[in-house]
């Protein structure tokens, strides 16, 4: 039977020190406004992708590509963003958060800009694949900037608010972009995503910092910035790197393929108008964000308790992720509107539920001084794996369409997606140990610390 006992913050098991060791130390009032800043970075980050979803089916007709054309746009921007993060990964740790995040996302609105002055399919994809490589190393970014302001018992229910940024990115700002898209033009979308963050730039400047978890914060506890680093080695081979790797792969493919055709699905299989499609975009996210909150705060609270990581974040997040899979696998199964639009809202909701533990899983094994970096590169695994998400759909629906059959294509694209996140929640639940994990990362510290010698 698992032990329900956590070793306590100052046990070796902990690679994940907890740095700030007096109280005034953490401003709560300061780690919200923070925490909200990042949510909102995740939020523009997501609209980012999510404006190609809405400017599908205008975009295709105007520019003359072909679903397959179109999904391959889309996974250009997911090709240089794992290389990128990987590259950042090997500076990742020596590089300051508020700086970087702040170069990312002026590059990111940068790069929205060409669209709108000289739409043609070549500068969407050359953009696109630019874009990708700006934003890769923006999700570890953010992450590591949070957790420096909450202690790993807290860190479930931050992690759900960012990880809800691309579903209130959907549900807030989606149906504002579908009415500039259907007033002016699909090009139009693209500015009004840059303008967002031209506006988030300067006000990170003013409000962002790192918190006393973080980097600058861990002289105070097991592991310092001058000790040892863990060999990267030994973290990229436990079974928490490799369960994180999987549940990653499969909920980003399958945020990829609704953030790209979910309103072409509304469109095409359920026969919604283009302003309704764009309306509707963000309702399969409402039940993702009531799962992530729920969980979310409900793990850390488990944890408090003294449950271990093993049994909240990975038994847990692996058996809800596989859930969602199921729901999605059903899709077939049903017709009409409500039916497909219930089992969407549930195999989506609950598929993305393991996001708010996977990275707080992975951090809790790791020295807070390799917490960018080591995060850097799981998302940069995941996201090569998860890149290939919308151009299969693309061909799936060409397939699809040739056939005369096209809302049975939709149907098998979630039914395929509906099986990975299956595969991907088995693998979260039975490789990821924290506490396992945790005691022999510290373990291949110590000993490189021994045979470097005072």
């Amino acid at each position: 039977m698992v032990s329900e006992r956590v070793p306590p913050q100052d046990e070796p098991a902990t690679t994940d020190s907890t740095a700030a060791t007096h109280s005034e130390e953490h401003r709560p009032i300061t780690a919200w406004v923070v925490t909200l800043m990042l949510l909102g970075c995740t939020l523009i980050a997501y609209l980012d992708k999510a404006i190609l979803g809405l400017v599908a089916q205008p975009a295709m007709a105007d520019l003359g590509l072909s679903a397959a054309e179109f999904g391959s746009i889309s996974s250009a921007a997911g090709l240089l963003g794992p290389a990128a993060a990987l590259l950042y990964s090997v500076v990742a740790d020596r590089l300051p958060i508020k700086a970087t995040l702040f170069t990312l996302v002026v590059v990111w609105s940068l790069l929205q800009m060409p669209i709108f002055f000289a739409a043609s399919g070549g500068l969407l994809l050359a953009t696109r694949f630019a874009l990708g490589a700006a934003e890769g190393p923006t999700g570890p970014v953010s992450h590591a900037a949070a957790y420096s302001w909450w202690p790993n018992e807290r860190r479930g229910f931050p992690t759900a608010l960012l990880t809800t940024g691309a579903s209130l990115g959907k549900l807030l700002f989606a149906p504002l972009l579908a009415l500039v898209i259907a007033a002016w033009n699909w090009e139009a979308g693209f500015l009004a995503v840059a303008l967002l963050g031209f506006a988030w730039a300067p006000a990170w400047l003013f409000l962002g910092r790192e918190g006393p978890y973080g980097q600058a914060g861990t002289t105070t506890g097991t592991v310092t910035q001058t000790a040892p680093r863990a060999p990267v080695r030994t973290i990229l081979l436990t079974g928490t790197f490799v369960g994180y790797v999987a549940a990653f792969t499969a909920s980003s493919m399958l945020v990829a393929v609704v953030l790209t055709w979910l309103p072409s699905y509304f469109q095409e299989a359920l026969g919604f108008s283009a302003v309704t499609a764009g309306s509707l975009f963000g309702v399969p996210s409402i039940s993702a964000m009531v799962f992530l909150y729920l969980y979310g705060g409900w793990s850390d609270r488990r944890l408090r308790k003294g449950a271990t990581s093993r049994i909240v974040r990975g038994i847990w997040g692996g058996v809800l992720l596989a859930l969602g899979g199921v729901f999605l696998t059903a899709l077939p199964l049903v017709s009409g509107v409500v039916l497909p639009m219930a089992l969407l809202m549930m195999g989506y909701g609950l598929a993305m539920t393991v996001n708010a533990v996977a990275s707080p899983a992975l951090a809790q094994i790791v020295p807070p001084g390799q917490r960018t970096s080591v995060l850097s590169i799981g998302v940069a695994l995941a996201g090569f794996l998860a890149a290939a998400g919308p151009w299969i759909t693309g061909v799936v629906l060409d397939a699809a369409r040739s056939a005369d059959s096209l809302a049975e294509g939709y149907t098998n694209v979630f039914m395929l997606m509906g099986g990975i996140a299956i595969a991907g929640g088995a693998l979260f639940a039975l490789l990821v140990n924290p506490e396992r994990d945790g005691e022999k990362v510290e373990a291949a510290r110590v000993a490189r610390a021994a045979r470097q010698g005072p």
